[in-house]
């Protein structure tokens, strides 16, 4: 059956490890982006997904897209699956989102969780169809907005590191 879907934070140092594998693991030039996503499973590893905060673009995107799952039709945000990466578990920061010190955002992430736990099924469905054609290399177009998922599986085994703190992703609203 695979792990239940949650909310969770990355560790910015993970993303550093295996952007040298592929260039298009989440990059934050500014060092503020808060990495909050979830972890479910794919292809046996646990895969993280990105969240991202509600913007008019994501009502635009068509609910058909195969690398973005539309949260409440984008009023909630979108989760981005083509960022999706295999996560080491030394590298995933729990959160917990009544410990979130914005009263918005918490109330955004609470209805994001919400939203992920009542369809967790056609996410993970629709994150192991997104896998398997990105594997396949027949849609050229896609691969090239997707991570190489399986350049990042052969690099995970590498990651060793486990950070010596952990820190609050969650504290502040995703710029």
């Amino acid at each position: 059956m695979g792990i239940h879907i949650k909310i969770c934070g990355i560790h910015p140092a993970y993303l550093d490890y295996l952007r040298a594998y592929d260039p298009l693991v989440s990059l934050d030039p500014k060092h503020n982006r808060k990495f909050v996503g979830i972890i479910f499973e794919v292809n046996g590893h646990k895969y993280y997904a990105p969240l991202s905060s509600p913007k008019p673009k994501h009502r635009t995107i068509p609910d058909r897209a195969v690398d973005v799952v539309k949260i409440d039709g984008g009023k909630l945000g979108v989760i981005n699956l083509n960022n999706m990466i295999p996560v080491h578990k030394s590298a995933i920061i729990d959160i917990d989102i009544s410990h979130v010190a914005d009263v918005q955002y918490r109330g955004l992430l609470t209805n994001q969780a919400l939203f992920i736990r009542s369809n967790e099924q056609a996410i993970k469905k629709k994150a192991s169809r997104l896998y398997s054609i990105v594997k396949s290399q027949k849609q050229p177009k896609l691969n090239a907005r997707c991570c190489n998922y399986i350049a990042l599986e052969a690099a995970l085994f590498g990651y060793n590191i486990v950070p010596a703190a952990s820190q609050d992703v969650a504290a502040s609203k995703e710029e």
